[in-house]
């Protein structure tokens, strides 16, 4: 299972932060890469922006950094409660905030957190 697939596991299964999202007519509200136009929020967006090498021994690499951005998107702003349960599950993956920033797209408020960790080669 590569680094997406564990990310967005963990994050579909956990109930405290699915709980808190609006699923769609498919059951979902937690999507990689682009949400098509959902229709109802809040949802999840995720998204693997960076993975690169952190640590080379003998020429080969041993360990990567992997930053993870996710942006959830609402209409009213309010997603203080979701990123307190998003924030949990990505801690117990391992990852750590690296930075946020709150924008707004059309009638859509986004609130977009990167999370970074260092992991091995094979994960």
């Amino acid at each position: 299972m590569n680094i997406k697939e564990k990310v967005y596991k963990a994050l579909s299964t956990n109930r405290e932060l699915t709980s808190l999202l609006v699923k769609d007519r498919r059951c979902r509200c937690i999507y990689p890469s682009i949400s098509p136009n959902a229709g109802s929020y809040p949802i999840l967006v995720y998204n693997l922006i960076s993975d690169v090498p952190a640590l080379v021994a003998d020429g080969e690499e041993m360990e990567r950094r992997v930053t993870v951005r996710i942006h959830i998107l609402t209409k009213d702003g309010r997603y203080e409660q979701i990123y307190d349960a998003l924030r949990k599950v990505m801690l117990r993956l391992g990852f750590m905030r690296k930075q946020s920033l709150e924008t707004a797209e059309k009638d859509v408020f986004v609130y977009c957190v990167d999370f970074v960790a260092g992991i091995g080669v094979n994960e």
